[in-house]
């Protein structure tokens, strides 16, 4: 499924899991095609999100896969909501022997005082080989509860293409995609990896790098539905509040992510360990309007976006059928 991490989840981005097929648009994540699905993620668009890379070979039969995972947090692009998101996440899919296939997400918020279920989650595409380069055609669609407080909730769906050429030592990287929302958002992301296998091939650990990059009006919608919470009280004056990011249709470079899954299969079970470390940069300029309620003069107020490095991982169990 599709090659990177839990931030492209949007959701995925989203979304969420790292072995699983939830994307984080915001973060869209890796699979392995026999054995389990990706996440957005993405994301999503999670769900930013460390999957294990696919095998070079199409599965030899058409089977189901069933996975339950949990996320530490829901990180996208390198941000992230101020109060922790986790997810636990079953996921359901078919994929056919010809590369087709399809599934679906339940993403369910495990926080203390907000326990809900944050996300449902549809995905269906296309997994191809062409000799040592291996690739995914994919479309996504994201329902958000209209309480998430997910950075990639804007994120309605997407379409998205990821592959890799393995030349044997190293494996680079491609995922490009385009998600929709109020307004269409690009993403783009290069990467590095090399597996290396033990146990008879039954353990598989994939380090990687991956530089992630996009336009921002996502982000925009974040802070207008999530952390201003449309109304403020100042000096006895009620104020709509609505904000926006500045150049938020500029392409932008937005972290980078270090990645080292861990799987364990054992017949038709796999074990999946998936830690990230990802390191923001290039801050969003914001501006926030507050606009007196009855009339009066709007106050404008710009600041820039307070980043720093995050950790997240998640561990998941697949079987498939």
């Amino acid at each position: 499924m599709q090659l990177q991490s839990i931030s492209h989840l949007t959701p995925a981005q989203a979304a969420i899991s790292c072995c699983c097929r939830i994307k984080t648009p915001a973060m869209k994540i890796n699979a392995i095609i026999l054995l389990f699905s990706i996440t957005t993620a993405t994301a999503v668009h999670a769900q930013d999100t460390a999957a294990l890379p696919k095998p070079t070979v199409k599965p030899p039969a058409s089977y189901f896969s069933a996975t339950l995972s949990y996320l530490s947090n829901a990180v996208y692009n390198g941000r992230k909501d101020s109060v922790t998101t986790p997810y636990i996440t079953p996921v359901i899919g078919y994929y056919d022997k010809s590369g087709f296939f399809i599934d679906g997400s339940l993403s369910y918020l495990a926080r203390n005082g907000s326990s809900r279920v944050d996300l449902f989650t549809l995905d269906a595409g296309y997994d191809f080989n062409l000799g040592n380069f291996d690739g995914e055609l994919s479309a996504s669609k994201y329902f958000y509860n209209n309480s998430s407080t997910n950075v990639s909730s804007g994120i309605t769906g997407g379409v998205y293409f990821s592959g890799g050429y393995d030349f044997l030592y190293i494996k680079p990287l491609i995922d490009a995609g385009i998600n929709f929302g109020s307004s269409s958002d690009y993403t783009m992301s290069f990467g590095l990896e090399h597996s290396f296998y033990g146990f008879k091939d039954r353990l598989q650990v994939t380090p990687g790098i991956k530089g992630a990059g996009s336009t921002q009006n996502y982000y925009g919608e974040y802070y207008n539905r999530r952390t201003l919470r449309n109304r403020k009280r100042n000096n006895g004056m009620v104020y709509e509040v609505s904000a926006s990011v500045e150049n938020a249709s500029a392409f932008k470079l937005l972290d980078y992510q270090f990645s080292m899954p861990v799987s364990y299969t054992i017949k038709k079970c796999s074990f999946i360990f998936s830690p990230v470390y990802v390191l923001p940069v290039n801050p969003a300029v914001v501006n926030i309007q507050l606009i007196p309620v009855g009339g009066g003069t709007t106050i404008t107020k710009t600041s820039v976006e307070a980043i720093s490095p995050s950790f997240y991982w998640s561990f998941s169990l697949n079987y498939s059928f």
